[in-house]
């Protein structure tokens, strides 16, 4: 447990290195940098890297600044310099064979709530499976 809260709190100096300050409307306007900012310091659910200057070379998006927390209801601004996604696409039907793929995603969620002494209260674990089927008919498997 107490490496998770110490990656949290990396991941959460390094948002704030990128967008200044960390806030609900700092979030939804930076989604797009936070999420490819998440891409790269997690692999595969593992942790690569929270070190700000090497994911600079990684990271292509610019924050987007957030003034001082106003009090009242804001709507979101889009980012018009946002870069596409890296994530897969492959195009429905092309000409060329298809390759007889599947491409799993398991997401997970961690709560844990830890007394003083840093023994486990209570703990949970919540999860989903996402899959994305490139199979054409009925292919053999191995």
């Amino acid at each position: 447990p107490a490496y998770s809260i110490e990656l949290l709190n990396k991941m959460v100096k390094v948002f704030k290195d990128y967008c200044g300050v960390l806030n609900e409307e700092s979030i939804r306007k930076n989604f797009v940098l936070i999420y490819e900012l998440l891409d790269e310091i997690l692999d595969f659910g593992f942790p690569q890297t929270t070190s700000t200057e090497q994911l600079r070379s990684c990271v292509h998006n610019e924050a987007i600044v957030v003034d001082a927390p106003k009090f009242g209801l804001s709507m979101p601004k889009i980012n018009p310099r946002t870069v596409p996604s890296t994530s897969v696409h492959r195009p429905v039907g092309s000409g060329k064979k298809q390759k007889n793929e599947i491409f799993v995603d398991i997401l997970e969620r961690l709560t844990v709530l830890l007394n003083a002494a840093g023994y486990v209260i209570n703990s949970s674990i919540d999860g989903s499976i996402q899959m994305k089927s490139y199979l054409s008919g009925n292919p053999e498997l191995k």
